[in-house]
């Protein structure tokens, strides 16, 4: 049988490999060529792209959309972001009470960031207020007036809106939970603990109710309980710093200050550039007594923000212990500065800021300097102890021979300072 070489599959087969060959190194040729034209063109290509999409018209977002993206930012822990879509849900929707509640609880929220926010807790009343005047029987709108009262420094009339808003709605766990917080802010810790309870059992993984039962705790001196507290509410929202600031204050009061610098150091693990948390390390290190670790945390937080009148006092106590008693009447008059323009009020301000300054002249025999501002420092209701270290500043200039003790004021009687707000730690 004569068999056809040249019809074959071995033959079709070595013939059909060497036509797929050429084929296919033609074919890369091309797409090389066109990658290279596109890699070469990437740029004009792009620009059109994007000016394509720059010119297409934006998406109207509405009001329940901000509002998740309000409520999105806040559980990533950016309340300032938080506070900006809320408000413009809040504009979108100005009747919406759950809208308006949401909003006024995150400027409650951010007013906690430190005395440069306090503004915020005054806009939060304003739309408590605007809330109960558009639904009167809304338990929402009274829990909201309830907690904005108490943040302004009005903790009775805080507590009767938030025993409106229980009222309305017996099983609110919010409203109990700022019932409690007014009642403590009344000093009323038996019933702040009541409501604080009422609220927990209500709902436990409410972050409101974990809170107010750790601030009743807290307040009769039951630390440890109030920490475990502490750690159920960062376990329902790790992201929230203000809970971090809260509980390093209650390490600091059980001496435990390595657990507090780590509390501080979880803030920033979060946001590195925190102004408040390196200040409040620098605080704590100062209490150790490791000035220089205090001294570095303080000079970061200036760096961070200049405008921050509480790293610049706390700086300058630093620098007073160290015996640098320039650079801390250059501190400490930075921080009253700083108080004076941002129109804090006299009961407010940092005192330090003033009677370790005028402190720090007598060191130097500068009493022409040290005279009025410890004067002044005298006007600002201190404390008896820190009265007794203005006297002490005050004699060692009639000490010096430049003044007379009958020149030496009488010191205003102190007057009750409202209790600070719960948020500032």
């Amino acid at each position: 049988m004569y068999i056809r070489r040249d019809k074959s599959n071995l033959h079709f087969g070595r013939q059909a490999r060497q036509r797929g060959s050429r084929t296919w190194f033609i074919l890369w040729l091309i797409m090389m060529g066109a990658a290279m034209g596109v890699i070469w063109r990437f740029n004009s290509v792009q620009n059109w792209v994007l000016a394509s999409v720059s010119n297409a018209p934006t998406a109207t977002l509405d009001a329940i959309t901000l509002a998740k993206l309000g409520e999105r930012a806040f559980l990533v822990g950016n309340v300032e972001e938080s506070v900006d879509y809320y408000g413009q849900s809040a504009q979108l929707a100005p009747n919406n009470i759950d809208i308006l509640f949401e909003y006024g609880r995150v400027l409650i929220y951010r007013s906690y960031a430190g005395r440069n926010y306090y503004f915020r807790a005054e806009e939060a009343l304003e739309l408590a207020e605007q809330a109960v005047q558009l639904a009167p029987d809304n338990p929402r709108a009274q829990a909201l007036l309830c907690i904005s009262l108490l943040e302004n420094g009005r903790a009775e009339e805080a507590i009767s809106a938030g025993l409106r808003a229980v009222q309305l709605a017996p099983n609110y766990a919010e409203a109990h939970a700022y019932l409690s917080l007014a009642y403590r802010g009344a000093e009323r810790p038996n019933q702040a603990f009541t409501e604080a309870e009422q609220a927990v059992q209500l709902n436990p993984d409410s972050l409101d109710a974990r809170r107010a039962m750790a601030l009743s705790l807290a307040f009769v001196g039951n630390f440890d309980a109030a920490i475990q507290q502490y750690e159920r509410a960062i376990q329902i929202h790790p992201q929230f710093d203000a809970l971090y600031f809260e509980l390093a204050l209650y390490y600091k009061a059980k001496f435990n200050y390595e657990a507090a610098i780590m509390a501080y150091d979880k803030v920033l693990s979060m946001e590195p550039d925190n102004v408040k948390a390196y200040t409040r390390k620098c605080e704590t290190y100062f209490t150790m007594r490791e000035d220089s670790l205090a001294q570095e945390a303080c000079e970061q937080a200036i760096q961070l923000d200049p405008t921050y009148p509480e790293a610049h006092r706390q700086l300058g106590m630093v620098q007073y212990v160290r015996r640098n008693y320039e650079g801390a009447i250059e501190s400490l008059k930075e921080c009253a500065d700083l108080q004076i323009a941002q129109e804090v009020p006299l009961p407010d301000r940092e005192i330090e800021c003033w009677y370790i300054r005028g402190l720090a002249f007598t060191l130097l025999a500068q009493c022409d300097d040290a005279w009025p501002i410890l004067q002044e420092a005298l006007q600002m209701s201190p404390a008896e102890n820190i009265k007794g270290f203005i006297s002490e500043g005050l004699m060692s200039c009639v000490n010096y021979g430049d003044y007379s003790i009958n020149e030496i004021p009488t010191p205003i009687p102190n007057t009750p300072i409202p209790a600070e707000p719960i948020g500032i730690f």
